[in-house]
């Protein structure tokens, strides 16, 4: 049979004949085809070198001073090691045939991904912070993150003022460069606090608790109770 003859059968093929044909497939004529050989291989090359360590870390500029207030300086601390978000390239396969195309998802469930234990200074925080106990865990959920005070023991401030907890961007030295408000919390029952978007908890990764008097000043008020660095677990 030449091809002419044959372009002139498929020419004369009607919606009936198409659907009659497509009726007749067997569950073998859809079966997947293998992806080209060394396929995978690359595919864990690629993630491989995504997962390699930075050769150093960048040092945070020091000197930077915080417009949202006066806080105390941080004393000189471990810097937590960083967690890295790997993005994977998706691999095509060109085949001859026509094939269904599968798509693959993974629901990862929120997970703990650092954590705090917070401390009490007697020499330069407020005295209610002598009686004060908290952890922290940083908790990642896909692009959000956000945290939760456990094993919790915080004491009501005064009349007038609430306990807000914040994240500090140290500098190189460990002095406060910038910091972001989470929220006030319940002394008795202390929430989950959103981390706001924009705020990278691995810069801003040292977790505090301060006296904020209902004065009207968004600022840090300088009166501390609990503060730590959130490490990696």
């Amino acid at each position: 049979m030449d091809d002419q003859h044959v372009g002139d059968q498929h020419a004369g093929r009607t919606d009936a004949d198409l659907e009659a044909l497509l009726r007749d497939l067997e569950a073998g004529d859809l079966e997947l085809l293998d992806p080209p050989e060394g396929t995978w291989e690359g595919i864990e090359a690629a993630v491989a070198d995504a997962d390699s360590p930075d050769a150093a870390d960048a040092a945070e500029p020091g000197g930077a001073e915080s417009d949202t207030g006066t806080v105390v300086p941080l004393a000189p601390r471990r810097r937590p090691a960083r967690w890295v978000v790997l993005g994977v390239a998706a691999a095509v396969v060109v085949a001859a045939a026509v094939v269904p195309s599968v798509l693959l998802t993974r629901d990862d469930p929120a997970a703990v991904v650092a954590s705090a234990s917070l401390a009490y200074d007697a020499q330069n925080f407020d005295a209610l912070g002598a009686t004060a106990r908290a952890g922290a865990d940083l908790v990642a959920d896909g692009d959000e993150h956000r945290v939760v005070l456990v094993d919790a023991a915080l004491p009501a401030p005064e009349a007038g003022a609430d306990l807000e907890v914040w994240l500090i961007r140290p500098d190189a030295s460990g002095n406060v460069a910038d910091l972001v408000s989470l929220g006030v919390v319940d002394p008795a029952d202390p929430a989950d606090l959103d981390v706001p978007a924009g705020y990278d908890p691995s810069a801003y990764f040292v977790v505090d608790i301060s006296v904020e008097p209902r004065d009207g000043d968004a600022g840090h008020s300088g009166r501390s109770i609990l503060r730590g660095p959130l490490e990696d677990v």
